[in-house]
C-alpha cells in the first residue's frame, strides 16, 4: 500500500523541485487554499462494488512528480 505522510511528502516535493529545477506550486503546508484539505492525506471519493477509492498524493508521488493542483477539488496551483 502507498504511504500517505504529510511531513515526508512536503519534504519530498521540495526536494523534487530542487533536484529537477521545477517551480514549486504545491502549498507549503500541504493544505489546499480552495478546499482546505491536505493534498498529502487520503480522502475517500467513492465506493463502487465494495471497493473504496481515495484521492490524495502519496509520498512516492510527491518524490517523483511535480504537483500542480489539488487531487481533491482539482484546483490548479499554476494559474
Amino acid at each position: 500500500m502507498s504511504e500517505f505522510n504529510v511531513q515526508k511528502s512536503i519534504k519530498a516535493q521540495e526536494e523534487y523541485c530542487k533536484r529537477t529545477g521545477a517551480p514549486h506550486f504545491a502549498p507549503s503546508s500541504g493544505v489546499c487554499w480552495k478546499c482546505n484539505k491536505n493534498i498529502y492525506n487520503p480522502h475517500e471519493k467513492a465506493v463502487l462494488d465494495g471497493k473504496h477509492y481515495f484521492s490524495g498524493i502519496t509520498t512516492e508521488k510527491a518524490a517523483s512528480e511535480l504537483i500542480t493542483g489539488c487531487p481533491h477539488c482539482y484546483r490548479t496551483y499554476c494559474d
